[in-house]
């Protein structure tokens, strides 16, 4: 519909990204929960969303290339005009034994290819798997969350995904809804992941409507008899003394 703000989201990253479910037959991206979102908190709003999603790909070895790939001039779909971008990877790193140190190198590049455009960055923390790690690998993944967390550029924001799924806080009733398997999500486990980012983007885009359109001042309103003075105001303490006060509207503003 003519008139009408568009909204150009990227969602990027491996199978938890794509929706993967139910061994591949099923795809149900979280971005589907996220689009509906924002379309209720904002109706004046057409939201659309690009799902990059790479089952088994490391942000290692496969991130960087893809994203530098779609902002390509060769690439004929590419170099779209995005406002946000939502970046998700580290699981298949981690469990392929690569260090945290090694995968917050390599998003740090990752999140500079959208960033140098412009377009505003959500990263997102690795969610905790559905079953017990070693305290390794957990302490492992504890520490990349801490580095994408603490990590400060402008346009830039961190989502704790981790601690909005928590697998082991959960019930065991919404563990076996919101799991598909160790790492992967039910449709309603991805609907869920939506609902939580959703959440978050639309208090960042509240934010910035505010900051670029601030409420216009309030005009001072004038009543009758505000400029005169009255006898008790020339008694000075005396006045206050016999229980006078005298309080100005204009005093109040």
């Amino acid at each position: 519909m003519a008139g009408r703000q568009k909204l150009r989201i990227l969602c990027f990253g491996d199978s938890l990204t794509a929706g993967y479910s139910s061994l591949g037959a099923i795809y149900h991206p979280y971005a589907e929960m996220l689009i509906q979102f924002l379309e209720m908190a904002f109706p004046e709003m057409d939201v659309e969303a690009d799902i990059e999603g790479e089952p088994g790909e490391t942000v290692k070895f496969g991130f960087l290339p893809r994203m530098q790939g779609l902002f390509s001039p060769k690439n004929t779909e590419g170099n779209k005009n995005y406002d946000w971008a939502i970046v998700l990877g580290g699981t298949n790193d981690l469990a392929r034994g690569i260090s945290d140190e090694e995968i917050f190198h390599t998003l740090k590049a990752v999140w500079d290819v959208p960033l140098r455009r412009n377009i505003k960055v959500i990263a997102l923390t690795v969610p905790e798997p559905g079953v017990k790690v070693g305290e390794a690998s957990a302490a492992k993944r504890i520490a990349l969350n801490d580095a994408i967390k603490s990590y400060r550029r402008t346009n830039f924001h961190a989502f704790d995904l981790a601690t909005a799924m928590p697998y082991f806080k959960m019930s065991p009733r919404d563990q076996q809804r919101y799991w598909d398997d160790a790492i992967h999500y039910t449709p309603d486990g991805y609907d869920f992941i939506g609902n939580k980012i959703g959440t978050f983007l639309v208090s960042l885009l509240a934010k910035e409507k505010a900051e670029n359109h601030p409420s216009p001042a309030k005009r001072r309103r004038y009543f009758k008899d505000d400029e005169k003075v009255f006898d008790e105001e020339d008694d000075g303490q005396r006045a206050i003394d016999r229980g006078y006060v005298v309080v100005r509207r204009r005093d109040l503003d």
